[in-house]
């Protein structure tokens, strides 16, 4: 089949996901379908990417069942890793941080009030 392009992808992973990043379930923004947050930080730490579930370098694809949207600090931060864990492993992570009030929780408190909760998609 065809492989829509990836920005496409991104923004109807988005969409689907209520705006909320697959990691740490916060509201991103992309530009194409949303203004930008009131801070410069946030925009940078919110914007929305694509994120690859199997990793290009493993031999992941762009075809959309890979594709999650995630908010870049998450995404940058799974692969900043040496050895990336897998996403249900990062995403459990994630979560845990943000309860704990650390991740990006520590650094916009106010973004806690419109957490949404993400249900696992990964069985």
């Amino acid at each position: 089949g065809s492989v829509m392009p990836l920005k496409k992808t991104r923004q109807l992973k988005m969409i689907a996901q209520g705006g909320c990043c697959y990691y740490c379930g916060l509201q991103m923004w992309d530009p194409a379908l949303s203004g930008p947050p009131a801070s410069r930080r946030k925009q940078a730490l919110l914007r929305c990417t694509a994120e690859h579930l199997h990793a290009r370098c493993d031999g992941g694809t762009n075809r959309a069942e890979n594709i999650v949207a995630a908010c870049y600090y998450c995404n940058s931060g799974r692969h900043k890793r040496k050895h990336p864990p897998s996403p249900e492993a990062f995403r459990n992570h994630v979560q845990q941080r943000m309860k704990a009030g650390k991740w990006l929780a520590a650094l916009h408190p106010d973004v806690l009030q419109q957490r949404i909760s993400i249900r696992s998609s990964l069985a």
